[in-house]
């Protein structure tokens, strides 16, 4: 009878230590998430939170742990600034004098092309959508850039990168070269 309660105790420990272990797992998982988004501005984070689940979209923000050109990372924090963060560019890119941002996002389905590109027009509110949104992006080796006029992407250092120029409303993907 003695052997009984041992195991029933034993199981409860070890019930006990997987449960721990789940909520450590579960509060870990949303800090990386925090962490993820901390370097957005506080209503840039939010408007791509509530755009994210408004459209049901398995997304999330691009960190820097996405990006596999450490080396070209680091060059362009020397030129741009240690605060450079390569999925995540503020500025007024369609000329209407009011803070845009873009954004880049990972579909962790996918294995190639698994980043997606968002442009946000300002002024931001509760209900803001993006004007520009296209998956299928490789990203993996460079960033988002200001590009003077709308938002460069690309790989660092390279001119094979393409430029999203604001069109009425919206964004146009045009070749770097061409401008």
């Amino acid at each position: 009878m003695r052997w009984r309660s041992y195991q029933y105790w034993i199981l409860a420990v070890l019930l006990l230590c997987g449960m721990t272990g789940a909520v450590k797992s579960q509060q870990r998982d949303q800090r990386n998430q925090r962490d993820a988004s901390s370097h957005l501005r506080p209503q840039h984070r939010e408007a791509v939170e509530q755009w994210l689940v408004s459209r049901k979209l398995a997304l999330r923000m691009a960190t820097v742990a996405d990006c596999s050109n450490k080396e070209g990372l680091a060059i362009t924090r020397k030129e741009r600034g240690k605060g450079y963060h390569p999925y995540y560019v503020v500025g007024d890119f369609n000329g209407d004098r009011k803070e845009d941002f873009a954004i880049a996002l990972v579909n962790p389905r996918k294995r190639k092309e698994r980043f997606a590109v968002a442009i946000f027009n300002g002024p931001m509110g509760k209900q803001s959508t993006p004007a520009f949104f296209e998956e299928g992006w490789d990203l993996s080796d460079g960033g988002l850039f200001d590009g003077g006029g709308g938002v460069m992407a690309g790989p660092f250092e390279s001119d094979n990168c393409v430029i999203l120029r604001p069109r009425a409303k919206r964004y146009v993907v045009k070749d770097c070269i061409e401008g």
